[in-house]
């Protein structure tokens, strides 16, 4: 099957598959868009003539989120038809695409609240700590500072746990740091 071709049949098969609409651009794979951000890429398969993968794609950032996701895809024969290959993708890849999309789009929605309470938490320690010095990965950031004899250095994972280790600070910035992390993380 040449590119042409599988878009016309992804064209026919979004007319069978309910909810979904066909997204075709030229230069990239056809895609079937679907409900709850439902993203099927469709391929042909060079190796086997006249069969084509049907692919569930999850949303950027989910592997960080599920890195151990399940790929979701079936192989088709293109001759059986949009009607046939509507039903085939519905039966056998729809379900169990569907349950691990809703899963990876929560989790990506309490990564995205944690993402904000972390923010916030780093926001109040650097006003506290103006000369301090940030390092941002995914999974964590790292606050170091120094006030004359005083240092010390936070770590605020994305669940917006905090590692804290303070050297030589006076009564007055610790409870003063102690307050924002308390109120930030209340």
């Amino acid at each position: 099957m040449n590119t042409w071709e599988v878009e016309e049949l992804v064209i026919e098969v979004a007319e069978h598959l309910g909810g979904f609409t066909p997204l075709i651009r030229a230069g990239h794979p056809a895609y079937l868009l679907g409900p709850a951000g439902a993203r099927l890429v469709v391929h042909p398969l060079w190796s086997q003539r006249g069969r084509i993968r049907v692919l569930g794609v999850f949303p950027d950032g989910s592997r960080s989120v599920l890195p151990d996701q399940k790929r979701h895809e079936i192989t088709v024969t293109a001759a059986r038809g949009a009607a046939s290959i509507a039903k085939r993708i519905e039966r056998r890849l729809l379900p169990g695409y569907r349950t691990d999309l809703a899963t990876c789009r929560e989790r990506l929605a309490a990564r995205a609240v944690q993402d904000g309470t972390r923010a916030e938490l780093v926001e109040a320690l650097a006003e506290l700590l103006p000369n301090a010095t940030l390092t941002e990965n995914e999974r964590a950031t790292v606050i170091r500072w120094r006030l004359s004899a005083a240092s010390g250095t936070f770590t605020v994972h994305g669940d917006a746990t905090t590692s804290i280790q303070i050297h030589a600070a006076d009564r007055e910035l610790t409870e003063r740091i102690a307050d924002a992390v308390h109120h930030r993380a209340s």
